[in-house]
């Protein structure tokens, strides 16, 4: 189902047909770098089924981004909700796979996410969790208007967060 268009991409509900991209991307060292580690494809199959929970429990989730001209698979984007110091939030979370670094694209999809908590959520902002050492996505979540607000400990592990009004 689609939940949004950009200028180049399509958001839509991940489904089963999705498993095979899916599990290449969570499979892939460089896009995980920064996450405790790559999935295999049963672990694959167990989070499409959690994103597909969460899609239906609260209404957003990671969702497929493609890109228009070809519905190339391209990673995954979407609007999360996440407890953070114990205040209920709206995280902005993406992975683009490797061979689509550098065109943008991490970029549009995040800010097509934006723009939907805002006209469709209502949200008042979204945030984006990130390790310090993640540079790429730091830029992407500064590239859309989201300023590191402080640190805290997400997963036991310290996250930057940057937030970004609505």
């Amino acid at each position: 189902m689609k939940i949004l268009e950009t200028e180049r991409l399509v958001l839509e509900t991940l489904e089963e047909d999705s498993i095979d991209d899916l599990a290449k991307l969570l499979a892939n060292e460089r896009v995980h770098k920064f996450f405790p580690k790559t999935l295999t494809r049963a672990e694959s199959c167990e989070f499409l089924k959690k994103v597909q929970q969460r899609q239906h429990t609260d209404g957003v989730s990671f969702w497929g981004v493609f890109r228009k001209n070809d519905q190339r698979f391209l990673g995954i984007c979407g609007l999360l909700k996440q407890t953070v110091d114990e205040v209920e939030e709206t995280e902005v979370a993406y992975r683009i796979s490797d061979e689509f670094w550098g065109k943008g694209y991490g970029t549009e999809a995040a800010k097509g996410c934006t723009k939907y908590a805002q006209d469709v959520l209502k949200s008042a902002s979204v945030i984006s969790l990130i390790l310090e050492e993640n540079v790429q996505s730091i830029r992407v979540a500064e590239k859309n208007g989201l300023q590191f607000e402080k640190v805290s400990i997400f997963h036991g592990q310290p996250h930057r967060v940057y937030r970004k009004p609505l």
